[in-house]
């Protein structure tokens, strides 16, 4: 097996857990978010089925307001980001992937009613340029899995383009924010809490 073909095996297996024979279930959820209300379905062997996870709601607090076009959602899920920011940012392109075919079935049924909104089932950044990146880590991936992942998103960003990620403390965030350091010209922690951090890193 190839480099590529076992970190996609990893990404699968470790983060996604995503299991073939894993019976379908799908529910629907919702998430208030600046006073919008985000209708979700969900499913067995996705990440955060039952939730909106705190992480995500903490990085889409973190945002600041921009004129971004080009929006990229790494690891997208069902689509949580992606949805909220094409909200938030209605003329942008958004563009949203998973390694995960159900997690990438569930997001283009969340997204069918947006325009200018595509994702895609990859394990690796798509082509094209963003100024505006977001990310939740498949933690359990592994830092090398993830750490590629930010090199990829380093490659493909505008100058002047924002990566948001959202990390929790446990989980070595301080290693994350020394690794994007060696790429990106400015990286601040831009919020915190419950154990959680939201980093942006700026490519000039």
């Amino acid at each position: 097996m190839n480099v590529l073909g076992f970190l996609s095996v990893k990404f699968m297996s470790h983060y996604h857990q995503f299991d073939k024979q894993l019976k379908s279930l799908e529910k629907q959820i919702t998430y208030h978010f600046n006073n919008h209300v985000f209708s979700f379905l969900t499913d067995h062997g996705v990440f955060s089925m039952d939730h909106i996870d705190h992480g995500s709601d903490v990085l889409l607090h973190a945002l600041d307001i921009n004129d971004y076009s080009h929006i990229l959602d790494v690891g997208c899920g069902y689509g949580v980001l992606g949805c909220v920011l094409k909200t938030m940012y209605p003329k942008a392109n958004v563009t949203m992937f998973d390694v995960n075919p159900r997690a990438v079935a569930l997001a283009k049924k969340n997204t069918e009613h947006l325009k200018d909104v595509f994702v895609l089932e990859s394990d690796s950044v798509p082509e094209g340029l963003y100024d505006l990146v977001v990310m939740n880590p498949p933690i359990r991936a592994g830092k090398k899995v993830i750490f590629d992942l930010y090199t990829q998103i380093y490659q493909h960003m505008t100058s002047k383009g924002a990566f948001y990620i959202v990390i929790s403390k446990r989980h070595g965030a301080p290693s994350h924010q020394a690794f994007l350091k060696t790429m990106f010209d400015e990286v601040n922690k831009v919020e915190k809490s419950k154990g959680y951090d939201v980093y942006k890193a700026i490519k000039y």
